[in-house]
């Protein structure tokens, strides 16, 4: 029983090895799993929970590995508890959940000489508050309804008509914030080490826009905000209970 233990210890150990280097883009070969461990970590939200488990896992695993006396006798032997954990850690790895499937879509957008009548009939009957701005068949940013309230607030006084202006005029109305564009195969994890990256650099990110390559010449096909990834770390991530 305890071998069997072992055997599946160091098999549901390498899956979980090899699964890291995908997201920490690595060769399992050249790089060590507690180097492989510190890079993946920001990229799945299993891997920070269980970090330090994980951590442990490794020591044990070379004690399991490097200390063996024989072929089919191991020095230290795991917890079946450890052992079934482990399990479900490489299983949810394992799982490949595509950003584009936690998305808004299909994607709202205009070019910037869009008069602003069609803009808010979009608003008032599909209810969305941000849309993608291109010009020249590139995506230029975002148009959101706070700039869209900003320019209304501007021209309360000159009862300007709304079909004599378009997109263009709005856009400086807009904060400053940055987007970001990923690929159609991109995972939410993806997504999720994009928006850490601008937090660690004190930057908004407003949304994220996939398209099918990730250019920004592509089309929109799906849109994630910062409040989307809030709302799926805490719904959607299978967290598994460890103390």
């Amino acid at each position: 029983m305890t071998n069997q233990l072992s055997e599946r210890f160091e098999a549901a150990f390498n899956q979980i090895h090899d699964q890291l280097c995908q997201y920490a883009r690595e060769v399992n070969n050249h790089v060590s799993f507690t180097e492989v461990l510190e890079k993946a970590k920001p990229h799945h939200k299993i891997i920070e929970v269980h970090y330090e488990l994980l951590k442990q896992c490794n020591k044990l695993r070379n004690a399991m590995v490097h200390r063996k006396i024989r072929q089919d006798f191991y020095i230290a032997e795991p917890h079946q508890e450890v052992v079934e954990e482990l399990e479900n850690i490489a299983k949810t790895l394992a799982k490949t959940p595509f950003a584009i499937d936690f998305a808004s879509k299909p994607v709202e957008f205009f070019d910037v000489e869009t008069v602003m009548t069609k803009v808010l009939s979009v608003i008032q009957t599909k209810g969305y508050s941000q849309f993608p701005i291109y010009r020249e068949h590139k995506c230029i940013g975002l148009l959101t309804e706070g700039a869209i309230v900003k320019w209304f607030a501007s021209k309360l006084d000159m009862h300007a008509s709304l079909s004599s202006h378009i997109v263009a005029d709005i856009l400086p109305f807009e904060t400053e914030s940055s987007i970001a564009f990923i690929q159609e195969k991109a995972t939410i994890y993806d997504a999720q080490a994009i928006f850490h990256f601008f937090m660690e650099q004190g930057k908004k990110l407003e949304a994220i826009i996939i398209t099918e390559t990730g250019e920004d010449s592509d089309l929109p096909l799906g849109i994630i905000s910062s409040w989307d990834l809030i709302r799926l770390k805490l719904r959607t991530y299978p967290i598994l209970n460890h103390t």
